[in-house]
């Protein structure tokens, strides 16, 4: 007997059938009502160019996508080659990119020869702290963060705000940087530190520009509290090590620590 193939067969609905990349079909043609034709994106101001991208980043936010999802495989089956280029320039660059290029920012300042930091008054090494900001904040696609030297605890190198957007480094360690080049290291270590702190923060409250969706993903499970809570107690050991062991936290570490690495073998050479 002979049966006629229906148009949904063996029961499957279109958001159950995945495509290649892990979108359901149901996604895949919600992304795919934003794309526009080569010749009508070229023809397109880039005012207009900049807002459908940010309806793209939009839905993109929207859907919930699968952990080891590939945004660059699934941009270049459901976009105009146009769009896809235009779209990697508001990406992020990988984080090895990324790490050569911001210890590129820090060889280049002539700042930060021990030298001449120490010849700045306190207010110089403030402007040279936030200059190195702006520039970090460009390579890592997003909007810079005033830095201030505030007064701050013995046990608090700096910190970075998710509501007021502002990068704190403790006043007296910047004072005391002048005569200690141990100290000097660490005031980088944290600018850069806290400004991946704002990085994570700009891709799971604002706009992902980060190229793992997985990664942040995880950044953003720990903010919101994750399986354990969010550990910001360190008033304790266990406090501590909790608080170190947060993903957000061994991210920050991890890629100030390499930014550094690469620093000091630039500065050095």
């Amino acid at each position: 007997m002979i049966e006629e193939c229906s148009e949904n067969p063996r029961g499957f609905d279109a958001e159950g059938m995945k495509s290649p990349f892990g979108l359901n079909l149901v996604q895949e043609e919600y992304l795919k009502e934003l794309n526009i034709p080569s010749d009508v994106w070229k023809g397109m101001s880039p005012e207009s160019q900049a807002q459908q991208l940010e309806f793209i980043i939009g839905r993109f936010n929207e859907i919930d996508l699968p952990q080891n999802f590939n945004k660059e495989e699934a941009m270049g089956k459901l976009f105009s080659p146009e769009i896809v280029e235009s779209y990697k320039q508001l990406e992020a660059p990988q984080d090895f990119i990324q790490i050569e290029q911001v210890s590129d920012v820090l060889a280049n300042c002539e700042e930060l020869n021990f030298e001449r930091w120490r010849s700045l008054e306190l207010s110089e090494k403030e402007s040279v702290l936030n200059a190195l900001e702006v520039k970090i904040a460009e390579i890592e696609h997003r909007p810079p963060c005033p830095v201030r030297l505030t007064n701050m605890p013995g046990n608090m190198w700096g910190g970075f705000n998710p509501n007021s957007k502002i990068i704190d480094i403790n006043r007296s360690y910047v004072e005391a940087s002048a005569q200690d080049a141990g100290l000097f290291r660490e005031i980088l270590d944290t600018l850069v530190h806290e400004g991946r702190h704002a990085y994570q923060d700009y891709n799971v409250n604002v706009c992902e520009v980060h190229p793992r969706h997985s990664e942040v993903n995880s950044w953003a499970e720990t903010m919101a509290g994750g399986k354990w809570g969010y550990h910001g107690d360190t008033s304790t050991l266990l406090g501590q090590r909790l608080y170190e062991q947060q993903s957000i936290e061994i991210d920050a570490r991890n890629f100030a620590a390499d930014v550094l690495d690469r620093f000091d073998q630039k500065h050095l050479a």
